[in-house]
């Protein structure tokens, strides 16, 4: 039993009177605000005597800890979106369940916001959002370093939201590979005039194939001569194009495992093929955007991990081009926090950062072991960045002994709230420990989301604006670089052809010749040989000088004790004959090493 008047902890009636209000009756802030006028915040303690709830304004980050059924969503997820909606600030929402949409996306719309739905349970409803579209437009206007950042955040959070412990080479060089075709999709459609909408995940997976359609023969084809002449393309992709059969498949093959559920649902590559909402009009004007996914698999998890990641880094771009600070707050409200694949390329930094541009998130966790396996030791300071912790209930052990050892101990050493205190608050009174920034550690209530006082919720339709029909590249048609490499390629071996023929055309007047005897080498290294009158004996003094290096020496096998020899120029027509006195078989296989 917790003993609620000891000294070490602080009465909620007092540590109530230090943050914002808002009173659930009048739906009106009361008290505080924040040096610029901000009101909203995420609830902390209610007061059933005041009917107000306590709630945070300032650029604090919350966590709560809650196992499944301990009621975060009720208590703490839905009435933080309702007094948000009431201060008019903007919200993105991972809605695993969709629940949060169908209770509380009416009252935000009568509230005046503009509601925004990534619909992944039935992508042909909501709005569509195309992940390549940002990064693109980067791309085209020439920021090459934003538009490799963006891209990488893409490949990281598809290929790399689950590593293999055994052999993570697969992961780390299938990442490789994303991040080069990704690239090298934007400079093919730049190059050839592609509207915006070409650039495309369904495009992605077709171009995989394009490139590697001959297997280990890709490194030979014109497409990647001119791919390569990018160096961060080259970069990315040389470690799977130049490597060996094997090595490819099985890159290859991680890389097509990791997009399979991307390209599974034809509604989704619909879905995902274009954009039809701004993502800056979050941070300008009141928005709430719903991220609903299926909550019985995690197939599409890694999407909504790259919509957090990649609205974040436009926001915090955004920000940068307006003095540093969002005009508008956002709010990242991400219940079932651990359960999405790590989100962006350094999850830590983005938490730590987000608060000097007017971003805040409220991040729900089941376990502190589920964060630890998705960020490894980075868990930490994650947790660590949130200003104010909310506990309900849980059963995992480390955490419950960590916050009992945040709670601090009495005098006499036993602790000031116990693990067994911690596993035995009330749900049903909605108890929870709060430990808000350096205040000490109190035991409050909170406001379940059907005690607010509203006698109903209407649900209202997804709304779906008008989209794009997909944009299909087959690749068959090549841009005009890639065509030259190939036109360059066809005239060498034209050439060598030609040359062959013309040379098994030629009439010697040795007797017995046979072309498969034909000695071929590069006219400066025969140092050996010199230019005589036809017929007539070599001198071996003669100096080198006298070759022309553009030249081909064509020698046929021996006759007698001397050899003959024919000068083919560059474009296979004979200069002359030459001759070189008492050559041996040994001279002559040295002179082929040569």
């Amino acid at each position: 039993m917790i003993n609620l008047s000891n000294p070490n902890l602080s009465r909620p009636e007092a540590l109530f009177q230090d943050y914002t209000h808002f009173d659930i009756v009048t739906r009106r802030f009361i008290g505080r605000k924040t040096y610029d006028g901000q009101k909203g915040g995420f609830p902390l303690l209610y007061s059933k005597d005041k009917q107000q709830l306590a709630v945070d304004s300032a650029d604090s980050h919350t966590l709560v800890v809650g196992a499944s059924g301990s009621k975060k969503t009720r208590s703490l997820v839905l009435p933080a979106i309702k007094i948000l909606g009431h201060a008019g600030e903007s919200m993105i929402i991972n809605d695993p369940k969709g629940e949060l949409y169908d209770r509380i996306a009416g009252e935000l719309r009568d509230l005046g916001f503009k509601i925004i739905t990534v619909n992944l349970r039935n992508p042909t409803q909501g709005h569509a959002w195309n992940p390549l579209q940002i990064p693109y437009s980067y791309y085209k206007s020439g920021d090459m370093d934003k538009a490799a950042e963006f891209a990488n955040d893409i490949a990281n959070t598809l290929i790399l939201g689950e590593i293999s412990n055994n052999d993570p080479f697969w992961d780390y060089s299938a990442y490789d590979c994303c991040l080069g075709l990704i690239l090298l999709l934007f400079k093919f459609c730049k190059e050839m005039n592609y509207p915006d909408n070409s650039v495309t995940i369904s495009n992605l997976l077709r171009f995989r194939r394009k490139l590697f359609e001959k297997g280990t023969d890709a490194k030979n084809s014109a497409l990647w001569k001119w791919a390569s002449r990018d160096e961060l393309i080259a970069a990315s992709l040389t470690g799977s194009v130049m490597t060996a059969q094997d090595t490819m498949r099985g890159i290859l093959a991680t890389l097509d495992q990791k997009l399979r559920a991307l390209a599974i649902q034809p509604s989704l590559l619909d879905m995902l093929a274009n954009s039809n909402f701004d993502i800056n009009d979050i941070g300008n004007t009141k928005s709430a955007v719903f991220l609903i996914t299926p909550d019985e698999k995690t197939t599409y998890s890694s999407i909504v991990a790259m919509f957090i990641s990649q609205s974040y880094q436009h926001l915090i771009y955004s920000a940068t081009q307006n003095g540093g600070r969002l005009n508008l707050r956002v709010n990242y409200i991400l219940d079932e926090f651990s359960s999405l694949p790590a989100i962006g390329s350094d999850f830590p930094s983005m938490i730590s950062a987000a608060r000097s541009r007017n971003i805040r998130y409220l991040i729900c966790i089941q376990s502190k072991s589920q964060l630890i396996k998705r960020y490894k030791e980075e868990a930490a300071t994650i947790m660590s960045n949130c200003t104010n912790w909310i506990v309900l209930f849980t059963r995992e052990l480390e955490i419950l002994r960590e916050i009992s050892e945040l709670c601090g101990q009495k005098k006499d050493h036993s602790p000031n709230i116990s693990v067994y205190d911690l596993q035995h608050l009330s749900k049903e009174k909605d108890e929870a420990l709060l430990l808000a920034g350096k205040e000490k550690p109190c035991i409050v209530n909170l406001l379940d989301i059907d005690k607010f006082g509203d006698k109903s919720y209407k649900v209202i339709d997804f709304y779906t604006p008008e989209r794009l029909e997909r944009f299909h590249i087959d690749f068959e048609e090549l841009p005009d670089e890639v065509k030259q490499i190939e036109e360059e390629e066809l005239r060498k071996i034209i050439e060598k052809r030609k040359k062959r023929e013309k040379l098994e055309s030629l009439e010697f007047d040795l007797p017995d010749f046979n072309p498969s005897n034909v000695i071929v080498g590069p006219a400066e290294k025969q140092s050996f040989a010199s230019k005589t009158d036809e017929g007539n004996d070599c001198d071996e003094d003669i100096k080198k000088s006298e070759w022309n290096e553009k030249t081909t020496v064509e020698g046929t096998r021996k006759s007698g004790e001397q050899e003959k020899f024919l000068l083919i120029d560059e474009n296979g027509n004979p200069e002359g004959e030459w001759v070189v006195k008492q050559v041996s078989e040994t001279t002559i296989d040295n002179r082929e090493e040569n």
